[in-house]
């Protein structure tokens, strides 16, 4: 029997609604990945890393996490 650490747990009420929200939104289905669109941006390698840690805390990936951020920051504009 192999001994896991347990994950890190959502440091507030508030942060678990947020990642419950956006796991619920999240669809694995082919259909799904068809209405994404691929893009590429250039990140300075200090901010990627940031990045980087922050998803990996939030146990999604860089690519979650950086949509996550787009649309939240869009959501605060547009209110």
């Amino acid at each position: 029997m192999a001994i896991v650490k347990n994950p890190k747990r959502l440091r507030s009420v508030s942060d678990e609604s947020k990642a419950e929200a956006f796991i619920s939104g999240a669809d694995s289905t082919d259909e799904a990945d068809r209405n994404k669109k691929p893009t590429m941006i250039r990140v300075d390698p200090e901010l990627l890393a940031r990045i980087d840690r922050a998803a990996r805390r939030l146990g999604i990936s860089r690519s979650a996490f950086i949509v996550s951020s787009a649309a939240e920051k869009l959501e605060r504009m547009e209110a």
